[in-house]
């Protein structure tokens, strides 16, 4: 008697995500079902124990925690912000979670703060449309990351009915079209890798595009 193993969801990322690389397909990939932002995130960056990792944007530093369970006490995470105060928060949760392979990283509207070649990935999670100046931000993360490392770019449609900030570009509201982010990345060093359209089942508007850092850039 024959028995049929399923593959798991996190398994069936990695798949579409090599079936797209190997292709060469920048065409949107699906996300399985019954796999949570955190762990869909490990997954599309292939993040395993050891490995070192920026969540640049970080905020609060959820996602930064959730990196660092993700890459073990023999990894790093690099969690980088523009505000002081931020960065302090983030050292208050890193010191209340009892982690110690989290960096905490003040940088600026020009310059993640990243030291060179430090990342072998690098999240943006509704971050890049924040840029206030992308290019730069873009050397930035070329830099810090190594050749054939990955970054996962999750951000949404400019929404047209939110309140527009200063110095963030307006891009026929607050966002970024994917094609938009595609075009920018590809332009300065980095390929896609998977683009996944339906990102958040919850938030049909949100995508992740994974790009991968050229050897030659």
């Amino acid at each position: 008697m024959k028995t049929e193993i399923s593959p798991s969801p996190r398994l069936m990322i990695l798949l579409v995500m090599a079936v797209a690389f190997a292709c060469g397909s920048a065409n949107s990939v699906s996300i399985p079902e019954g796999i949570d932002e955190a762990e869909r995130i490990a997954d599309v960056l292939a993040l395993s124990p050891g490995m070192r990792v920026a969540d640049v944007g970080a905020g609060d530093g959820e996602w930064s925690v959730e990196l660092a369970r993700k890459v073990g006490e023999a990894g790093r995470v690099y969690a980088t912000e523009v505000d002081e105060d931020d960065v302090e928060d983030i050292r208050e949760l890193i010191e209340d979670e009892g982690l110690h392979n989290i960096t905490s990283i003040l940088g600026d509207d020009l310059d993640t703060g990243l030291p060179e070649s430090c990342c072998d990935a690098i999240l943006l999670r509704l971050v890049y449309h924040h840029f206030t100046d992308p290019q730069p931000m873009r050397e930035s993360l070329r830099r810090a990351l190594l050749p054939g490392g990955l970054i996962a770019v999750i951000d949404f449609a400019p929404q047209e009915h939110w309140r527009e900030l200063p110095g963030v570009p307006d891009r026929g509201g607050h966002g970024i079209e994917a094609e938009e982010l595609v075009a920018d990345m590809t332009g300065d060093g980095f390929e896609v890798v998977a683009r996944y359209d339906d990102w958040d089942p919850e938030e049909p508007d949100h995508y992740c595009v994974v790009f991968r850092r050229l050897a030659s850039s």
